[in-house]
Parts: structure tokens; C-alpha cells; sequence
């Protein structure tokens, strides 16, 4: 939520939506649709020809929707959930939602000619499953090998979890929060969390 280096796995969710071609996959394959229709989707929106700020909040609609960002923000507070207030949960769910939608949304924005290719695909648990990727950019720079942890519902597929070369962004942010939590409190952190994002 804070450093460059921690910023850089919701960035990378800018392969996910950028999707071109799909490789031969195992698992479940209705996991690996739910990734490529994401990618076609947010492909409609880049190739749009209107202002950046229009693409930008359409993109944040597609991440809102296609996303678990309340079940996300609850692993990523771990076990300080269970010593929050019901205020203080709110409060967190809401900052940590427009923060990573933010962040994500606006390096979706900077599309240039990036690909993905699914490679893979298996099952985690009856409820998850991992979907494998390779980010193939144009500037001939090796691949960034990506992995999509997507969660079945009631209502279908949504994100959980993104490993990026295999770091976690729920443990990397779980692990960001407990250090200013154990500093300054939850309330430290979530004025962390506001500060930055009226720096946006």
C-alpha cells in the first residue's frame, strides 16, 4: 500500500487485461473463460477512443465487479480483523478498495502493447482455482510469469489473489499493514491509507 516495490503486483494486473491469445490449459476451464472474457473486456475499453479519465473509471467498473475487494482487504488485515471495530472495518474495506482499484485502473491505463497467454490452469480447492499466465511484453524483455487466483460463488467467478514470479499481493499487503499496524495502530494505518490516497 505504501513502497514502489509493493505497488508493483496490483500493476501488474494490467497483464490480465490485456489478453490476446490463450495457451493449452488444464484445470478448470471455466476459470481460465472468466480470465480471457476480463481481458477482452477491458480491451473494448482501451481500444475506446475517449478522454483517459472516462477510460479510467470504466476500467475501475470492470476491476469492481470482477473482483472479491472485500474478501480481499479482510486476508490482507488478517488477524488485526478480529481486534478492529465494526467502524474501523468499514472504514479499512472502503480505503482499501479505491486504493487498489485506483492503482490497478490507472496502470491498465498505461497500456502499450503488452500480451498474455494462459498456460495453465489447475485447481487449488473446491472453491479456487489458479490460473497461469505469462506476460509477454513488447520491448523484448523477458516474460513476467503471473498466476490468478480466482474464487467460485453463487454468482460466479471473482478475483482473490494475484502471485506475481510467485509473491503473493494478499501477503505482501498483509505483511505492509501488520508493520504500521504494530507502529501506529489501525488507526495509524488507516491514516496512512487516507493520506495516500489524497495524494492520488
Amino acid at each position: 500500500m505504501m513502497s514502489t516495490r509493493r505497488e508493483l503486483l496490483p500493476a501488474l494486473a494490467s497483464g490480465l487485461m490485456i489478453a490476446r491469445r490463450a495457451g493449452a490449459t488444464t484445470g478448470d476451464a471455466s476459470a481460465k473463460q472468466f480470465i480471457q472474457r476480463l481481458g477482452d473486456r477491458t480491451l473494448a475499453v482501451l481500444d475506446q477512443p475517449t478522454s483517459a479519465p472516462e477510460k479510467l473509471s470504466q476500467l475501475k467498473q470492470i476491476l469492481d465487479q470482477a473482483t472479491d475487494l472485500e474478501l480481499v482487504a479482510r486476508l490482507v488485515l488478517g488477524r488485526y480483523w478480529r481486534q478492529a471495530t465494526p467502524e474501523q472495518h468499514a472504514e479499512f474495506v472502503a480505503l482499501f478498495k479505491e486504493l487498489l482499484m485506483q492503482t490497478m485502473a490507472e496502470r491498465m491505463s498505461w497500456y502499450n502493447g503488452q500480451t498474455f497467454e494462459i498456460t495453465n490452469s489447475r485447481l487449488v480447492d473446491e472453491r479456487d482455482t489458479m490460473v497461469a499466465t505469462r506476460i509477454l511484453r513488447p520491448s523484448g524483455k523477458p516474460p513476467i510469469l503471473v498466476d490468478w487466483r480466482v474464487r467460485q460463488g453463487a454468482g460466479g467467478y471473482l478475483l482473490i489473489d494475484i502471485l506475481a514470479e510467485g509473491v503473493s499481493l494478499v501477503v505482501t499487503q498483509r505483511a505492509e499493514a501488520a508493520e504500521v499496524i504494530n507502529q501506529r495502530g489501525i488507526d495509524g494505518l488507516l491514516a496512512e491509507m487516507r493520506t495516500r490516497l489524497e495524494r492520488r
